[in-house]
């Protein structure tokens, strides 16, 4: 279970990305994230996709599966191995961007 700060954060960036659907994924994390202090432990499940959040942040990170690849390949009707894979590449790929960018520990 998240902690309340990333639960916040988490809550806070898919208002915004939902109120501000031109702001970039960037724009919506860099302006959540600022004077925040949190671990990457915090998020819980939601820095895993299929999760909103997971898919905000890879796109803010700049990877190079879309938000809908995401969902798709690692929602409830996708293969289980497949599924286990991509949210390993996830892990290995994206989380090292979000956690140099936003300095997590």
């Amino acid at each position: 279970m998240p902690d309340p700060v990333a639960l916040a954060i988490v809550n806070e960036s898919l208002a915004l990305r939902t109120s501000h659907p031109h702001a970039s994924a960037g724009d919506v994390l860099d302006l959540v994230m600022q004077g925040r202090q949190y671990r990457l432990v915090d998020f819980g499940d939601h820095m895993l996709p299929p999760a909103a959040f997971a898919l905000l942040v890879a796109e803010a990170m700049g990877d190079h599966m879309s938000a809908a690849e995401w969902a798709a390949f690692t929602g409830p009707n996708a293969d289980a191995s497949l599924r286990a894979t991509l949210q390993l590449q996830y892990a290995l790929n994206v989380w090292p961007k979000f956690l140099e960018r936003y300095c997590v520990s």
